[in-house]
């Protein structure tokens, strides 16, 4: 048996390069050429349109306990420099400040709607979903009896902050490129250096998963649509349903945007830079409690697609760092052309490692060492993989205070 070990070191090893050496020179990284257009920038300042032409936005965010952030957030919602907006958020049953921060918030802002929604989800549904729904009906209500309509609809977080001039730049890049749904992804901000660690490599793993142009391919059903920023044609959102569509679902906001592409909506996808930018997790727990809730649905709550990714993670992420160790030992040892060059081979895939997660570093602004950390961040998103497989069969997913079990989630 020990005699095929280095033989199969070397065979592991090589695979890993080949898997590498793809990502690097197929294309990846090419993300970086779709971002919104920054203030500032001279295209930025030569489209903007008069005001009246604009169309009429809808910008709905659901929040529960979220008074840490509605503050800052709000106004900058409130703020934008567009004319035609209402801003309407709901109030998922917070136990929190949310309820005196936002009736302050409503006297100051008239754009602001706040809707309260004390009805907890019926079966079958999720949280989030049930309170976007209901957020919804208090506009569309609004709508009838001003005898009015809008044409776009913008879906945020509430822990998402926004530039002065972001809904102005989305609408005017969805219009310049016939966008039915414009998907954007947020600048990301770290806390502390193991959420940085993290979330990187979470970043190139949705970058290889989810490729921007698979998304803008009317041929593939691949969306990417997160929630920090989906503006979509009401027209569409009406056609699917709403939120129904995806009532369900853990992970609604990828759902949601594949459910409007194939109804027909032309997606887009785009990089904020500087136009949005978010702190995902609050510390470690935080990240913990967030990540084992998606990263099984995220998966289809299927356990071989999830033990499939936990071995690709070990065997192509973590494991060329000690591909190195093992290959430069077995040489120390055994003077031979075979565990020279499985050294190479092992070195040569640990800096295009570095190399393929520099792309995501230089999007998120981030120092340079961060490039070297996939083995670290990639060993502890296959833990927290294993944890949400383990929570989902046993406890069923947690958050914000409610618990889900696993024949809700995906009903």
């Amino acid at each position: 048996m020990l005699v095929w070990l280095p033989i199969l070191l070397s065979g592991v090893a090589g695979l890993a390069a080949l898997v590498w050496a793809y990502i690097n020179y197929g294309g990846f990284g090419k993300s970086l050429r779709y971002q919104l257009p920054q203030p500032g920038d001279p295209e930025s300042e030569d489209t903007h349109q008069h005001a009246q032409a604009l169309p009429g936005v809808a910008l709905l965010s659901p929040g529960r306990d979220e008074a840490d952030h509605l503050p800052t957030v709000i106004p900058e919602w409130c703020e934008q420099e567009y004319p035609n907006l209402r801003v309407v958020f709901i109030d998922d049953a917070s136990t929190d400040d949310t309820p005196t921060i936002t009736a302050e918030l409503s006297e100051r802002y008239p754009k602001l709607l706040v809707v309260r929604n004390e009805q907890e989800p019926p079966p079958g549904w999720m949280g989030k979903c049930w309170a976007v729904h209901r957020g919804y009906e208090a506009l569309q209500s609004e709508l009838r009896n001003q005898q009015s309509d809008i044409e776009w609809l913008c879906f945020t977080d509430a822990d998402i902050h926004w530039h002065p001039r972001l809904l102005r730049t989305a609408i005017e890049h969805a219009q310049e490129h016939d966008a039915d749904l414009l998907g954007v992804t947020p600048t990301l901000r770290f806390g502390s250096a193991g959420e940085a660690i993290v979330q990187l490599q979470l970043v190139l793993a949705l970058g290889l998963m989810l490729p921007f142009e698979k998304a803008m391919d009317p041929d593939s059903p691949v969306a990417l649509t997160g929630g920090a920023f989906i503006l979509v044609r009401k027209k569409f959102y009406d056609d699917i349903g709403g939120h129904t569509a995806v009532k369900g679902e853990m992970v609604e906001d990828l759902k949601i945007g594949a459910a409007l592409k194939a109804a027909g909506a032309r997606h887009r996808v785009a990089t904020a830079g500087e136009l949005q930018w978010c702190r995902m997790y609050n510390g470690w727990a935080d990240m913990w409690e967030g990540l084992t809730k998606n990263a099984y649905a995220g998966l289809g709550h299927k356990w071989w697609a999830a033990a499939g990714v936990i071995l690709a993670t070990l065997l192509l992420n973590v494991g060329p760092v000690l591909y190195v160790l093992a290959s430069a030992l077995w040489l120390a040892v055994v003077p031979g052309w075979l565990p020279g060059v499985t050294l190479v081979v092992s070195l040569l895939t640990v800096a295009w490692q570095a190399r393929a997660l520099n792309a995501g570093r230089k999007l998120m602004s981030m120092p340079w060492p961060y490039a070297w950390t996939l083995p670290i961040g990639s060993a502890i998103y296959a833990l927290i993989i294993a944890a949400s497989v383990w929570q989902y069969h046993t406890k069923g997913n947690a958050w914000k205070g409610r618990r889900y079990s696993s024949a809700h989630a995906g009903a």
